[in-house]
């Protein structure tokens, strides 16, 4: 079994305490799904699924055949994908018009393939239109996760396209009441008017929501960031800005010994662009910085885990540009052995990567800046408009 594709430190499948959630963590696609079949095999009453990406290639028309076979037994299904899917695919942007007509191709089978969900008794719900002129791109729900009866739930980063089945990523299988808490979050998302989740539980399980104008996760993670006292360790596809620096920075400066892990080779060429700041920022002896190289040299798992006592796991990226903007979901906790088995994946990841070097030069960092100005000061004028946030936040 290779290092992207497996179970971490599985536990037997007995019941949990009451009362209690129960951690397994899945890493790569394969693991996941393989956990996920076995998982609908007990599904009785319902079965909900988010993600922001969702392509009509194989890995799209494999997931909808299992929603499609619960449907037909009955169940409640649905379905809700964001608005990235219409304008994005497989990374394909469309400035690049030598591939317009994939990108055509691919959205044309993923429209088919939720028109066919549909028909087949699948409740699908598309979230946050792009816009007319995609002025609205940035503005993403970007939780990825799979709840069943309110009693199992899968959240991590992993979304639904072969490209993204490519990647290195996760997905943590929850047994337990926060199951419930994470149904509550999808259908009122689903309702069009999302409840915030802002309960916070000291050396406990709980689970935070965060959209434009409400930060949350971002603030949460922060304040991880500044309670560490001796080791902090970070694994994220696109870790950046100026308040996440600042403190990893002081933590370092404090005696914490910072570990990070960020991809050899993002797939997003301005962050490649931007990241050289960062190294140069976090040029201190208690911090490390790999690249993983693994998976092409993309990681697009997200995880934080602070003096081994608290840990966080979901789709936010740590990008503050995207916390000024996008809807996100983080389960925080400080189980010992979701603890441990992060622990695993960071261990396999850092033999699977390098030190960064540390870049000679630093252009191009203004662009971010200037970006993240821009949508501070719009997303601001943006929530001003009642309308806007019904579909946005």
């Amino acid at each position: 079994m290779t290092t992207s594709d497996r179970a971490v430190n599985p536990r037997p499948a007995d019941d949990p305490p009451q009362g209690e959630n129960r951690f397994d963590v899945r890493v790569g696609a394969a693991a996941f799904m393989a956990s996920l079949r076995a998982d609908l095999d007990r599904c009785e009453h319902s079965l909900y699924a988010q993600f922001m990406t969702y392509e009509g290639d194989a890995s799209g028309e494999a997931f909808s055949a299992l929603l499609a076979a619960k449907a037909a037994a009955r169940l409640d299904v649905r379905l809700m994908v964001d608005g990235y899917s219409d304008v994005i695919l497989s990374d394909v942007y469309p400035i690049l018009v030598h591939r317009r007509g994939d990108v055509q191709r691919e959205r044309s089978h993923t429209l088919a393939l939720f028109d066919r969900l549909r028909a087949d008794g699948v409740g699908v719900k598309r979230t946050a239109p792009p816009g007319r002129f995609k002025q609205y791109m940035l503005y993403r729900n970007h939780k990825k996760m799979v709840v069943l009866d309110e009693r199992i739930a899968y959240v991590g980063g992993i979304n639904i396209s072969d490209h993204n089945y490519a990647w290195h990523d996760f997905m943590v299988r929850i047994e337990g009441p926060l199951a419930a808490v994470l149904a509550r979050d999808f259908c009122s998302t689903w309702d069009g008017a999302t409840v915030p989740l802002t309960a916070r539980v000291p050396d406990g399980d709980f689970v935070l929501n965060q959209c434009a104008g409400r930060y949350s996760i971002f603030e949460e993670v922060l304040d991880m960031i500044g309670r560490a006292q001796h080791t902090l360790v970070i694994e994220s596809p696109y870790l950046l800005g100026d308040h996440v620096e600042t403190a990893l920075r002081a933590a370092a400066e404090r005696g914490v010994r910072v570990t990070l892990i960020l991809p050899a080779r993002s797939n997003k060429l301005l962050y490649r662009i931007w990241v050289r700041k960062l190294l140069h920022r976090l040029d201190h002896p208690n911090v490390t910085v790999f690249g993983y190289e693994g998976s092409g040299g993309m990681t697009h798992a997200k995880l934080i885990v602070a003096d081994d006592r608290w840990a966080s796991f979901g789709s936010f990226n740590m990008i503050e540009l995207e916390g000024l903007t996008q809807k996100e979901l983080n389960v925080f906790s400080s189980d010992p052995a979701l603890i441990a088995q992060l622990n695993a994946v960071v261990t396999a990841d850092l033999e699977a990567a390098s030190p960064m070097a540390l870049p000679r030069t630093v252009w191009g960092r203004f662009t971010y800046t200037i970006l993240y100005r821009f949508f501070k000061w719009w997303t601001r004028t943006l929530l001003h408009r009642p309308d806007w946030k019904t579909l946005y936040c």
